[in-house]
């Protein structure tokens, strides 16, 4: 599929369906929530003290303003799982490392596979839940939430590689967080290209979610 799809073209599909959603009465208020939810996060972020606890935090994770930066879904039904991680000592300490990596990293090329060595993903692969599901979309979307300048607003990893596909990314195998940030590289290409590099963050990070669409109404 990627083969037989201009990417500029894609991408400016993409960023029209999102711009025409955002200009609906039902979805209007989606941006500045989004903004201003995540402006908190990361105000309490650099606030924040390694030795301090992580309940702060905790408000965030599962707030209902965190599906204007990802919608859930019938990821729903995993909350209390994730409510189980989370508070795991070991999901903390990974949880410590991540949010240091917020305060004190750049936010470059370089960082995503420090993210990806933290390994939070692989410890959620091994953690055993008494029942239910794994909270794989919840993870996923806290370390969007953490790091919005590098990631898309995919937190669903069969969304995020089927769009990957259609981008000419290869994704099988590959750590969600180095996924996301092709995908993001490849926008940010796309962004530079077209000058719209004033539009929000949200706007950038939103811009990937719409390519599986976007391929569907180019082929129409």
């Amino acid at each position: 599929m990627n083969k037989t799809l201009d990417l500029s073209l894609l991408f400016k599909k993409a960023f029209e369906l999102l711009k025409n959603d955002l200009s609906k009465i039902e979805y209007e208020h989606i941006e500045p929530s989004a903004t201003r939810f995540l402006n908190e996060i990361h105000q309490k972020i650099s606030n924040w003290n390694e030795s301090t606890s992580l309940s702060i935090f905790e408000p965030y994770w599962l707030n209902k303003n965190a599906n204007d930066v990802s919608a859930e879904g019938v990821a729903k039904m995993n909350k209390a799982n994730f409510n189980v991680f989370v508070n795991d000592p070991t999901t903390q300490e990974k949880l410590k490392q991540l949010l240091m990596l917020r305060k004190n990293a750049e936010l470059d090329f370089r960082l995503p596979a420090k993210i990806s060595k933290v390994e939070l993903i692989e410890h959620l692969a091994r953690f055993n839940f008494s029942r239910g599901n794994k909270p794989v979309f919840f993870v996923h979307r806290m370390l969007i939430m953490i790091f919005p300048e590098l990631f898309t607003s995919i937190a669903d990893r069969v969304k995020l590689d089927e769009s990957a596909k259609v981008l000419g990314i290869k994704s099988k195998g590959v750590a969600f967080e180095l996924v996301q940030y092709q995908v993001r590289d490849k926008v940010n290409d796309f962004i530079i290209e077209e000058r719209l590099q004033n539009e929000s963050e949200f706007v950038k990070r939103g811009i990937a979610w719409w390519v599986l669409d976007a391929a569907k109404a180019l082929k129409e």
